[in-house]
């Protein structure tokens, strides 16, 4: 006992250990979830100047390789026009490149010192002279002066106006052949498709942004080119990030391009306030949940685990016990029926009328080893399964008054009455006469064994509903001490024998209650037990069984 209470405490122990380590890893979870987060943020705020940077290389990139696939050389004038080797150009890169990043596409050429348009018809594929767009106008200027030699390139300030001078058959500024190749990016597109992909693939691709950027003109009055959140007017002080970029397009190797060696739009970058923080707090949020689902798991498993080897431990000592239980049963009738062979054998036991006696103290005995093996048999073989029940119209008054006469010496060893309540037009019940008989014989046995003490015991039956069906209620009740309200629920367990009757040394093995239970659910009923008018004094067991039926029949 001192053992068993020691191995308990332990099994508690350990569960309380295994709750404070779930509890310690939960908060240290939470500990390392808000390291995690802080370093995310840092490595967030550490992005903002390379994704920027990243990006405003893309876009220099994929304007000035646009621009180089659109301005033809000098060897492809030899065999072709003008016009036929640009539009020999733009053809091909409207095959490799369908982006619409430009909305006009134009050509500009001196004749005669006077500084013609041709204008792109994308339809068509043929430039169309045309007058010169208003917006145009400082370009006009620009080219103009230049064709007379007098005036260096103009820059548009808006960033979208782009020219190239293109000298064909080796011309020099200011001669015979020189023109201009002027791209005139699409704003809309820029500002809806083409800078938003950018800052989704090099700086903030996911959902919701943590990040504003903002597109504007260089110069003393800044004009907005793209915005990510248009309503914002004011960027914070601190912690934005700034990067030139859109050199016009010229940041091309060829040596008849000429290059600008910073931007004319500027790119500012800054975290949304409060907006990374609660993204990487509903992340902390996430870990630490998962990690306390873990936990929870982690603590579930470990009681779980705990229950399962005490409960095994307790089947364990109850087969233990019902090894020494079945001993003793055993020893019993075979030592009284060694010793009535032994006096037999030696003539101690002379004359019919002991010879008789003798004889019946073998045969009762050898009824008891037998009843109990087959006790054994029956609980722990296939016989106990429903599918096994051959069901038949059993009367009930039969069965029980059988039964009361196979238990007769028992009762009376015990010195008690059996007293019988069983009226007459009960339906039949539908199952196995030979195991339904001994459900009762092993509630009559246990009755006098452990109720004997009050002077009767009582079997009653009665017809009942239950659900609508009918069912024949048959109760076995004793006059007895009853039975201790913790061991109620524990009577019909295999291998259980309650502590009065091992204080009281009374025989048993622990397998007729189980085996009761067995029989009765096989044949579709139930049992169950309870003390006299729910008092600590007396027991009652009952048992409820389906009445016959055309449909119980097999």
């Amino acid at each position: 006992m001192l053992i068993h209470r020691y191995i308990s405490q332990t099994d508690w122990l350990l569960g309380g250990v295994m709750f404070l380590l779930c509890a310690v890893l939960t908060v240290l979870q939470y500990r390392w979830t808000g390291e995690i987060a802080r370093a995310e943020m840092s490595r967030r705020s550490g992005n903002l100047v390379t994704g920027a940077q990243a990006i405003a290389t893309a876009f220099d990139a994929e304007l000035s390789a646009a621009c180089d696939q659109l301005s033809p050389d000098r060897t492809e004038f030899t065999s072709a026009s003008r016009e036929a080797a640009h539009l020999a150009r733009y053809l091909e890169w409207r095959t490799q490149n369908p982006r619409p990043i430009f909305r006009r596409i134009a050509l500009a050429e001196s004749i005669d010192n006077q500084v013609q348009l041709l204008l792109l018809d994308p339809e068509s594929a043929r430039f169309n002279r045309t007058n010169w767009p208003p917006e145009w106008s400082f370009m006009e200027t620009s080219i103009t002066q230049r064709a007379r030699g007098g005036a260096p390139p103009a820059a548009d300030r808006r960033g979208v106006l782009l020219e190239f001078p293109v000298f064909a058959g080796g011309g020099r500024p200011g001669r015979s052949g020189e023109h201009w190749v002027i791209l005139e990016l699409d704003s809309e597109f820029l500002r809806t498709q083409w800078l938003p992909e950018l800052v989704a693939t090099h700086l903030d691709p996911g959902e919701p942004a943590v990040v504003d950027v903002r597109v504007s003109t260089d110069g003393p009055s800044p004009v907005a080119v793209h915005s990510s959140n248009p309503q914002l007017t004011e960027r914070p002080r601190e912690g934005v990030v700034s990067v030139r970029f859109n050199a016009l397009g010229k940041t091309a190797r060829r040596s008849d391009m000429p290059r600008r060696t910073s931007g004319v739009w500027t790119l500012e970058v800054w975290p949304r306030p409060g907006v990374l923080e609660s993204v990487v707090a509903r992340s902390r949020q996430r870990n630490l949940a998962v990690a306390f689902g873990i936990s929870v798991l982690m603590l579930l498993t470990g009681f779980a685990l705990v229950h399962h080897t005490r409960r095994s431990r307790r089947l364990a000592e109850q087969q233990m016990r019902f090894v020494a239980n079945v001993s003793h049963e055993l020893r019993t009738p075979l030592t009284v029926i060694r010793g009535a062979a032994h006096n037999l054998r030696r003539g101690v036991v002379q004359g019919p009328g002991q010879i008789e006696q003798y004889a019946g103290l073998i045969t009762r005995h050898a009824e008891q080893l037998g009843e109990m093996v087959e006790q054994v048999l029956l609980l722990s073989g296939p016989a106990r399964k429903p599918a096994d029940v051959s069901r038949s119209p059993v009367a009930v008054e039969t069965l029980l008054n059988e039964a009361v006469a196979a238990t007769a010496q028992d009762a009376q060893d015990a010195r008690c009455e059996v007293r019988t309540k069983i009226p007459a037009g009960l339906p039949p019940v539908a199952g196995d006469a030979g195991s339904l008989r001994r459900v009762f014989q092993n509630l009559l046995t246990n009755a006098a064994k452990h109720g004997g003490k009050g002077g009767w015991i009582e079997i009653a039956a009665s017809a009942v509903e239950e659900r609508g069906l009918p069912r024949v209620e048959i109760t076995v009740t004793d006059g007895g001490p009853g039975i201790p309200p913790q061991e109620l629920t524990e009577i019909f367990q295999p291998f259980f024998r309650g502590a009065a009757a091992q204080a009281a040394q009374i025989r048993g093995s622990g397998l007729g209650l189980a085996l009761v239970r067995e029989i009765v659910e096989s044949h579709g009923g139930t049992v169950s037990a309870r003390n006299v008018s729910g008092g600590d004094t007396g027991a009652v067991f009952t048992v409820r069984l389906p009445a016959w039926s055309a449909g119980n029949s097999q």
